[in-house]
């Protein structure tokens, strides 16, 4: 078997980044490909929530023409390329409502 090292690059700011919101000059939920995992998923999809935000997560997660348990489901965009549960102050409904630890994994590592 073949060990494999790799090198990452990671900018000096990254150990103390925070969400700014609105605030931030760049949006980390427009144009990106962002994939959620079966789990991830059902998760979502089994919330005790309101039947607005029930329908918003319906309309937010397409599943994926070939998926996979680790890639079974993707963003379906907007009319501006955004995320449709990111909100006009900046923030993610999801972490608005029920905190980081109910976002999928992307979501929370990212950037």
């Amino acid at each position: 078997m073949t060990e494999t090292t790799y090198k990452y690059k990671i900018p000096s700011y990254y150990p103390q980044f925070s969400c700014k919101g609105g605030n931030c000059r760049n949006s980390c939920c427009i144009g990106w490909d962002v994939t959620i995992s079966f789990n991830e998923y059902c998760r979502l999809h089994e919330l005790d929530c309101s039947e607005d935000l029930k329908e918003k997560i319906n309309e937010t997660f397409a599943i994926n023409h070939y998926p996979s348990r680790e890639c079974f489901a993707k963003v379906a965009h907007n009319e501006k390329g955004d995320c449709p549960l990111h909100m006009d102050n900046g923030y993610c409904l999801l972490h608005a409502n029920f905190g980081e630890s109910i976002l999928p994994a992307i979501c929370q590592y990212y950037p």
